[in-house]
């Protein structure tokens, strides 16, 4: 089985950025296939850019063949990351040589802000291929609700019918979405071409790593002193929630201590809301590299994940946060209303609505009377529920079982 999957933004272990094409490629290696993953030189979303990429040739990248398509610095708004559709675009059409040449079974788009279905289609066409298609955001959806797009923005319409298109030419449509199958029902599309694959922790974030000691040992303090550590993590941003946190720690009794470990560009407005209040039981403390949330987590009594109330979600959420807080064998508190929730599944802790300060304190209440070994139990289910279900070897087989599938169609069909 060869693969050609389509990311724009695809990085690599030594790159870094959004891994999850490369993530799928190593797994899928160790079943036999082989992946070219067709991608830009240059990504705002990866640590670093190769300096010299040779576009247009297929090259190796930690361990994995990759065809980097020559295009422009592009930001991370989507009215600007245009810049670079077209250039990609065009870069695909030129390279189909060099991929019919590498003989390729499927096609699997897998972009994040859908550049490439054009060149993808294209490419699927020529080399008589199924085209696969990997929804990792909803659109329009996610530009009105995160961006904050007017309705009538010609992005809209743009991003609208882009996804419509990809439903319809797809032979099979996946995501980590459980129910998008209302989505491409509400464009006006076949939902029986979906197929939900899990979620899964990229194995990045959880490989061997220098434990962050001094924040191990700052919460450790606290909670020696009786104090009972509810803790949140990772970028602070406005999508996280955080400001219901907030809202819970000025309900609750003063040794319930809300540590927030992170930086971001919402954590001067957390601060100023903190000092406002006058509350004394948040603390802030500096960020740490995705890999050592984990122990850090280990070291608090319960672990706070907050997802907003976006409407799509209604389809599903991407639960990374949620399942690297399950990793951490802590029992979790989380805020969202999402279809197939892992905290739920695992019965690793509770689900509270989104925005209910009141609902957040009483599950933390409750949490906190359990017995220290009930407390560790829920804990325990959570990380054996990631074992078990969220593995990057279980999603790279969802994903390549539908590839196979795809093909074997394809063949009965000619």
């Amino acid at each position: 089985m060869k693969i050609l999957l389509i990311d724009y933004d695809a990085g690599s272990e030594s790159l870094g950025g959004d891994s999850h094409a490369y993530d799928l490629a190593v797994a899928w290696k160790k079943n036999g296939a082989k992946t070219l993953i067709a991608a830009a030189d240059y990504s705002y979303l990866r640590q670093k850019n190769l300096e010299k990429a040779p576009t247009g040739r297929i090259s190796e990248q930690d361990g994995v063949s990759f065809l980097w398509i020559k295009t422009p610095a592009a930001a991370d708004r989507e009215k600007k990351i245009l810049r670079g559709a077209w250039p990609f675009e065009k870069g695909l059409r030129r390279s189909l040589p060099v991929i019919a040449d590498w003989k390729p079974d499927a096609v699997l788009l897998s972009s994040r802000h859908l550049l490439g279905i054009r060149g993808g289609l294209q490419i699927a066409k020529k080399l008589d291929l199924p085209l696969v298609f990997d929804v990792r955001r909803v659109y329009p959806e996610h530009l009105q609700e995160v961006l904050e797009y007017a309705p009538g923005h010609y992005l809209i319409r743009l991003f609208r019918q882009a996804q419509k298109t990809a439903y319809r030419k797809s032979s099979r449509v996946l995501s980590i979405y459980p129910a998008l199958g209302e989505h491409m029902a509400a464009l006006g599309c076949d939902p029986k071409a979906f197929i939900p694959v899990p979620q899964a922790l990229s194995p990045s974030l959880i490989q061997e790593h220098k434990a962050p000691q001094r924040h191990i040992d700052f919460v450790c303090r606290y909670r020696e002193k009786g104090n009972f550590i509810c803790l949140a993590g990772g970028d602070i941003e406005k999508d996280q929630e955080l400001e219901l946190l907030i809202e819970a720690a000025a309900l609750a009794p003063r040794d319930v201590l809300f540590v927030l470990v992170g930086n971001g560009i919402f954590k001067p407005n957390l601060k100023r809301e903190v000092k406002q209040r006058a509350l004394s039981n948040v603390l802030f403390l500096d960020g740490v590299h995705p890999q050592q949330l984990v122990d850090v987590y280990q070291a608090a009594d319960c672990v706070y994940v907050g997802l907003p109330a976006y409407q799509w979600h209604r389809y599903g959420a991407d639960t990374t946060r949620v399942l690297l807080a399950m990793e951490s064998g802590v029992p979790v508190l989380c805020a969202a209303d999402i279809p197939e929730n892992p905290v739920e599944s695992a019965k690793c802790g509770s689900v509270v609505p989104p925005g209910d300060p009141q609902a957040l304190i009483q599950a933390l209440e409750a949490l906190r009377k359990l017995p220290q070994t009930e407390r560790q139990a829920l804990g325990e289910r959570g990380k054996d529920y990631v074992a078990q279900y969220a593995q990057i070897g279980h999603q790279a087989q969802g994903y390549l079982g539908a590839l196979q599938d795809a093909v074997a169609e394809r063949t009965q069909k000619t």
